[in-house]
């Protein structure tokens, strides 16, 4: 199931005031912190400084907005599921570079024509990864190119993880 747009904008834009007036329980930065240790642990490890920063707080709202899509905080999303999130963001990364320059003749066909092959984050949750590339096309706090690409990263990852605990579809 997808999350809705209006979730995504309602959670991003008026922030821990309106979660709070609707009863999100995610409503405080130690609350998902001890909620979404996994989470942390993988940002810390990636990102540094204002990246850090701007990923937490995106993180934050990409974890209440399932939460408010799905009625129920997500489970605690564990390490090895946000990497192979991000492999399979790597994958799919190199899997476009490839029909970019022609290499690749099967990943021209249609989803329709190989049903096999897993949709993207960005078919699974369009919404997410949207607010995603909005957030770090303008980050709250100026990053460089790198960091934009590294923080778009780790925060795809997490919503493929966070995807497959709440829908039970598995990361490709």
């Amino acid at each position: 199931m997808h999350v809705n747009e209006r979730i995504v904008r309602e959670t991003a834009v008026k922030g821990l005031q309106s979660a709070r007036r609707r009863a999100i329980r995610v409503d405080t930065a130690g609350w998902f912190a001890a909620r979404q240790p996994g989470v942390i642990r993988f940002l810390e490890q990636r990102l540094q400084g204002d990246a850090f920063s701007v990923a937490l707080h995106a993180a934050w709202v990409i974890a209440a907005a399932f939460e408010k899509n799905d009625g129920v905080p997500p489970p605690r999303l564990i390490r090895s599921l946000i990497e192979r999130g991000e492999s399979a963001i790597r994958a799919e990364q190199a899997s476009s570079r490839a029909m970019r320059s022609g290499q690749v003749a099967i990943h021209s066909m249609s989803r329709a024509a190989n049903p096999w092959i897993e949709p993207g984050c960005a078919e699974r949750q369009p919404a997410l990864v949207s607010w995603i590339a909005e957030t770090v096309a303008s980050p709250p706090i100026p990053l460089d190119k790198q960091e934009q690409r590294d923080v778009a990263r780790c925060l795809i990852a997490l919503v493929y993880g966070f995807d497959q605990l709440t829908t039970g579809r598995a990361v490709p």
